[in-house]
């Protein structure tokens, strides 16, 4: 999901939220922004393998984590989403893709 999108979901969320809601929300936050640091980090370090800088893992190696870890996120992305809408009380949005 667009970054920018999730940002407006959690902005959803209302301020009245106790502390184990706030800690959930944080949690879910954190994860989906490490596991987008991590994504781009790897297309930095694909990108630099493939233009001919060597590195010390191989393409294959890069591609194969950086796949998993798109897919993860996509999941993550959709658990935050499903958290937003619990914690505001909003009845839950269908989704068909990121538009």
């Amino acid at each position: 999901m667009n970054q920018h999108r999730l940002q407006d979901r959690i902005d959803s969320v209302p301020d009245s939220l106790d502390a184990t809601q706030r800690a959930r929300l944080g949690a879910h936050r954190s994860a989906v922004e490490e596991c987008r640091e991590r994504i781009t980090e790897l297309r930095g370090e694909l990108r630099r393998v493939l233009s001919g800088i060597d590195g010390p893992r191989s393409s294959v190696e890069i591609m194969i984590e950086l796949d998993s870890l798109e897919r993860v996120q996509q999941r993550l992305d959709s658990r935050l989403s499903d958290l937003c809408d619990e914690l505001s009380g909003a009845a839950p949005v269908i989704r068909y893709g990121d538009s």
